[in-house]
């Protein structure tokens, strides 16, 4: 089966290992100055949060995205009295594997870590997120919708060359954070959170070795889960998230000729992300 990490280190990759070492100093001098930052806010008076929504899955475009789109919250926390928050993701693994009639299909996903310009503008998300969740409420929600843009490299059986597939799409999510043990946030300034959601992928438009026709692909639902702490009142949160997809990307039915040929007849595939985030509520 084939697996696709998203980080690749050995001793031989000396380059690799000082670029990973300096981006590890960024992420933690990046921590310290947003908790040096948040120190000065006042606490949220409006439970309500809206705002602009971005992902990215490469460590420094997500992370330079995150920090961005607080130019464009932080204003509206501010004429709302709400809040605001930050994420840094320092950790991703991408796993995906293809079969076709039962035999693995070589596949190649951009590096979160690497320099070229298909590692770092890849499998973006850029949109709005709307929520609730109250100062001391055990229950939050949220809802978003975002357009989305992927690129992987495959090589089919038979094939020598890998092909680039380029997917833009459309996703729509709902999701809800629970806390039920919050309480222990007052006798030792931590809590247990659970975050469960679920999320409907549209395709809309495709680029790959076998034409731009968009019946090629499938729409389908993913679930995201995640399970962590909150401390410093509820403000600071660190989760192990997981995305899982539950449908095959590639439509079965699918015949470019009228039904003389299908070339995804037998696809299957299998796809998830594992990440680290950690969040930062900024209180206006």
């Amino acid at each position: 089966m084939v697996k696709v990490f998203s980080f690749f280190f050995n001793r031989s990759n000396l380059f690799l290992y000082h670029k990973v070492a300096g981006m590890r100093r960024y992420a933690v001098a990046t921590a310290i100055l947003l908790v040096t930052f948040s120190s000065s806010v006042s606490a949220q008076e409006n439970p309500w949060i809206f705002g602009l929504y971005t992902h990215g899955y490469h460590f420094i475009t997500g992370n330079i995205l995150s920090l961005a789109r607080q130019i464009v919250n932080i204003p509206i926390a501010k004429a709302t009295n709400g809040a605001a928050s930050f994420d840094l993701i320092p950790f991703n693994l991408h796993y995906m594997s293809f079969k076709d009639n039962g035999e693995n299909v070589d596949y190649k996903m951009g590096n979160p870590y690497g320099f070229t310009a298909y590692d770092l503008f890849n499998d973006l998300e850029v949109g709005v997120k709307f929520g609730w969740q109250g100062a001391q409420s055990p229950i939050g929600a949220y809802v978003y919708g975002a357009y989305s843009i992927n690129q992987h490299k495959m090589r089919f059986l038979g094939e020598q060359e890998y092909s680039k597939h380029k997917i833009q799409s459309f996703k729509a999510g709902i999701g809800v954070r629970i806390s039920p043990l919050r309480y222990l946030m007052d006798d030792y300034d931590w809590c247990p959170i659970i975050e469960l959601g679920t999320i409907y992928v549209h395709n809309f438009m495709y680029k790959g070795p076998n034409g731009s026709d968009i019946d090629q692909l499938n729409n389908g639902m993913r679930t995201s889960y995640a399970i962590g702490v909150q401390f410093d009142e509820g403000e600071q949160t660190v989760l192990a998230c997981m995305d899982i997809a539950h449908y095959n990307l590639f439509n079965k039915n699918y015949t470019p000729d009228d039904g003389f040929w299908f070339p995804y007849a037998n696809f299957k595939n299998r796809d998830f992300y594992f990440s680290i985030r950690y969040s930062k509520t900024l209180d206006f």
